[in-house]
């Protein structure tokens, strides 16, 4: 004998699937807050800055570690772009890193007008502030389409002496001549602010198309 409640129910499950679907897509449609955008800004320029300097640190202990700071030299001149590059083109953003006035290496790092303004603000608070604790994070009264700007400053580690340092290895120096002849960035101590790591995030990359 053939049941009619299965065939008296498949109406009701149907407006329910039908309701649930409309209800989800509703949901994609609705347009973020200012401040979910912020926070999704900040989420993804954190995690782009973690990246960047998780995997460049780690590749040059490594070459520090298997062929020495000569080695390290020409590794981070040539790779470090690259590293950037992948990270910008992973997390959707712009990411580099700028020097202290003064003390630079790679002129290819060149200074933008906000990240100026943000490192000397760095530089005169580093006196009382340590430098891991010097961040910047804004998402207000910036260029057209971009949705936030960080800012994390650089502590020189101890590793980092062997080639930043006071006193260098003649092989180092002659590294140094080779691939960065005007270069000024040695003569820090471990704990110096040694520049910034940027990042500015698109609002193409936190809010959906």
């Amino acid at each position: 004998m053939k049941s009619w409640a299965g065939w008296l129910l498949l109406p009701v499950l149907a407006g329910c699937q039908v309701e649930k679907t409309t209800t989800a897509e509703a949901m994609q449609n609705v347009e973020p807050s200012p401040e979910q955008v912020d926070e999704a800004a900040r989420q993804r320029a954190q995690q782009a800055a973690r990246a960047f300097s998780e995997r460049l640190q780690s590749a040059l202990k490594q070459k520090m570690g298997a062929e020495g700071p000569v080695a390290a030299i020409d590794f981070c001149k040539t790779q470090a772009p690259v590293i950037a590059a992948a990270v910008a083109d992973e997390h959707g953003v712009a990411i580099g890193r700028i020097p202290v006035a003064g003390k630079v290496r790679n002129r290819a790092n060149a200074i933008e007008g906000w990240q100026a303004e943000v490192l000397a603000d760095f530089q005169a608070r580093a006196a009382s502030t340590p430098v891991s604790e010097l961040v910047y994070s804004s998402a207000e009264q910036l260029s057209e389409g971009i949705a936030l700007r960080m800012m994390k400053a650089i502590e020189v580690q101890p590793a980092c002496l062997a080639c930043h340092g006071k006193q260098l290895a003649e092989p180092v120096r002659d590294a140094l001549a080779r691939n960065y002849p005007e270069d000024s960035a040695t003569g820090f101590e471990a704990g110096d602010l040694r520049g910034a790591l940027w990042v500015e995030v698109p609002f193409e990359s936190v809010i959906p198309n």
